[in-house]
């Protein structure tokens, strides 16, 4: 019998803890499937191949959501970031976590970009592997378990709840591996914070392939059984991405998806891609700024933020995001998307208004 394979993705704010090696995609691909691949390519322990979930929470996720007028955002994340500067406690922290968040909403892109960049993620440090049960071997089980938790400052796991189960002991097994973890925890700008973390278990056998039907219908049934698992949703949305972007379905994915991790860039991005392809920009509009907040280095985020701003009759914003977008290309980046990329900033070009302010010289494209 080949080996089986139990692989633990632990999720956070979008991006699994499952690195691998990038790579460039083949032609022709779904807006949806280079953005994905645009991201780990980007970045190998984001959005790698395994179609893994996006959930998790930043810091201060347990406290109500508090929205402030951008006209007051430099001074909340002013104060913020005083408080963070010294030995905050954690009410402090989570006070201080919040408002950096709400500043962010506001559209100050500097409280985005500290949250982004001063936010450290959880690294485990101990625990033991899952028994695999002899029920679930001997039926070759082939599943996936979704666990949701909270990690505390102190590296401790708790309040485990089970999002997606599986039969032959195999959820009790996870638990049982789960509740024996220790991490380092969350850290914000040097500061433990205690946050919301799911744990994703896949179990395969090295001598099994699923056909594209056969994992588009496991992804359709984890949705079914498993409605308000944001896991699952990603599952549906990336496979129809990859393999039937025309679909009716891959819309509502990402809705649903959208509806369940209002933050998450990659739903955010397509969902608004799809609009701007319809003509319906006043609904893409919100969701590029959320994209835009969370993966600002992404070229298909700001060609996606570019369009709508284009068509919203903001020609200096469009120019300057789509020129931004051809600067990020990788130079090894397929020729073709490259091409597209400038016959779009093209055409913004000689169709905005002659006054419009020019976008500044691009710098060389990304080399990786």
């Amino acid at each position: 019998m080949r080996p089986l394979h139990v692989v633990l993705c632990a999720l956070l704010l979008g991006a699994t803890a499952c690195g691998h090696s990038a790579r460039v995609p083949s032609l022709p691909a779904s807006h949806g499937h280079l953005s994905r691949a645009m991201a780990h390519y980007l970045d190998p322990t984001v959005e790698g191949p395994k179609l893994s979930g996006p959930t998790g929470s930043p810091p201060g996720d347990s406290s109500p959501t508090i929205e402030v007028e951008p006209e007051q955002a430099p001074s909340v994340f002013a104060e913020a970031v005083q408080a963070l500067s010294g030995t905050p406690t954690q009410e402090q922290l989570r006070q201080a976590s919040a408002d950096i968040g709400a500043a962010c909403r506001a559209d100050l892109n500097e409280a985005c970009d500290y949250m982004r960049t001063r936010f450290q993620r959880p690294k485990r440090i101990a625990g033991q592997a899952p028994l695999f049960p002899p029920e679930a071997m001997l039926n070759r089980a082939m599943a996936i378990v979704v666990l949701t938790s909270r990690l505390g400052v102190d590296g401790q796991v708790r309040n485990i709840r089970v999002l997606e189960s599986a039969p032959y002991g195999l959820t009790e097994a996870m638990v049982a591996s789960v509740r024996t973890m220790r991490f380092e925890p969350a850290k914000l700008a040097g500061h433990p914070v205690e946050m919301e973390y799911v744990f994703q278990f896949n179990t395969t056998f090295s001598d099994v392939t699923l056909t594209a039907q056969e994992e588009l219908d496991w992804a359709r049934t984890r949705t079914e059984l498993f409605p308000t698992s944001s896991a699952a949703w990603v599952h549906l949305a990336r496979v129809l991405a990859r393999d039937k972007p025309e679909d009716a379905g891959y819309t509502q994915a990402l809705a649903q998806l959208n509806r369940l991790s209002p933050e998450y860039w990659w739903s955010a991005t397509e969902l608004a891609w799809l609009h701007a392809q319809a003509g319906r920009y006043v609904e893409a509009e919100p969701l590029t700024r959320v994209a835009k907040k969370s993966a600002p280095d992404n070229p298909y985020v700001l060609e996606t933020v570019a369009r709508v701003a284009f068509h919203r009759g903001r020609c200096s914003d469009s120019l300057l995001d789509q020129q931004q977008a051809i600067a990020k290309l990788p130079s090894e980046w397929p020729q073709e998307e490259q091409a597209r990329f400038k016959s779009a900033l093209a055409e913004y070009q000689r169709q905005c208004p002659s006054d419009a302010p020019a976008p500044a010289p691009a710098p060389a494209s990304a080399v990786h």
